[in-house]
């Protein structure tokens, strides 16, 4: 259950950082409402948004992905209708791939496969109009191997992608590097490749997150919990790596919670977590029940009920505070 609110949780919360929205007076920079965006801010958000009289194409992508972390039900129309005013613009399909994504991890099991169709045909297309861009690169990558199934084991045109990538940009080098190894079931090469993440790229939150999962996929997951702490700890985190840093803390949580790695510094990359996040929204409420479950299982019983509590104030849900009421009859009985 936790394992699935991890997925959930972090989701695919992605937009672009990149210059001023310039219109009136009384609009705000691109960075600002990025920064909602990120921090679940919403109805900040949503605010900032209706105040803008002149939209750029990046406001317009903003837009559709607000409706989309809300699910709201026109969210599928919306975001047709983007790719509809801007076929050949690179980002929009790049961010038309990530949010037809998000909105198949919130929908039901039929209408998946359907999704991710749309999902990968946007990532390969922001590939085809921009083919030097590094991050539409990984992702066109990604989708390529996927659509090759079964029959292609060697996923040569994501290999091929991936060689151009080497004389690019090292970051997503590695980051589809990653990719491929896991898609080609490569293990030693995988752990051999941590270990180089490990060495030289050990602030970078996303490869290093990408790295702990790829050590998960391949069973090693006493290592893989290390890494998602390390990753968790790691201090500068831009805005828009936050969905990263928040999945490395919470696998930190899950995993120690299966009695892989330590259960301890999972509480501080909880701790950690807790701490940075600005919103108190079902999202908090699960980080807080996932510390309660782990200070629960380090016999720290006051802790685990101040946070249940806590959990309690905070949820809408009813069938969470039934499960946090009941939790807490176990731990006052």
């Amino acid at each position: 259950m936790i394992n699935d609110r991890v997925r959930l949780i972090v989701g695919a919360l992605y937009i672009c950082s990149t210059a001023f929205v310039q219109a009136s007076p009384v609009e705000h920079s691109f960075s600002e409402l990025e920064q909602a965006y990120y921090q679940r801010q919403y109805q900040l958000l949503a605010s900032k948004l209706q105040a803008i009289e002149s939209k750029d194409v990046k406001v317009e992508i903003l837009e559709v992905a607000l409706a989309v972390a809300t699910n709201q039900k026109d969210q599928q129309a919306q975001l047709e209708a983007l790719t509809e005013r801007h076929p050949d613009s690179a980002q929009v399909r790049y961010f038309a791939g990530k949010l037809w994504f998000q909105i198949k991890e919130q929908s039901s099991l039929f209408n998946k496969l359907g999704l991710v169709d749309k999902s990968n045909n946007n990532f390969i297309i922001a590939a085809k109009l921009e083919p030097e861009n590094p991050k539409y690169l990984v992702e066109a990558a990604k989708a390529l191997a996927i659509e090759s199934g079964f029959l292609d084991s060697d996923k040569k045109e994501s290999k091929a992608i991936l060689d151009k990538l080497a004389k690019l940009d090292k970051h997503y080098y590695y980051l589809a590097l990653m990719d491929y190894l896991q898609n080609t079931q490569n293990a030693n090469e995988a752990k051999k490749t941590v270990t180089t993440i490990q060495s030289k790229f050990n602030e970078d939150v996303v490869l290093m997150n990408r790295a702990a999962n790829l050590l998960w996929t391949f069973s090693d997951k006493t290592h893989a919990q290390q890494l998602f702490v390390d990753s968790c700890k790691i201090k500068t985190i831009a805005v828009d790596q936050l969905p990263q840093w928040q999945e490395a803390c919470m696998s930190s949580a899950y995993l120690a919670l299966q009695n892989h790695g330590d259960k301890h510094q999972a509480l501080e990359a909880l701790t950690l977590l807790l701490s940075g996040d600005k919103v108190r929204d079902e999202q908090y409420v699960d980080y807080l029940m996932t510390y309660a479950e782990l200070n629960k299982d380090v016999a720290d019983k006051e802790t685990a009920v101040k946070s249940y509590l806590q959990a309690l104030e905070i949820t809408t849900e009813r069938s969470t505070q039934k499960d946090i009421r009941k939790e807490l009859k176990k731990l006052t009985n």
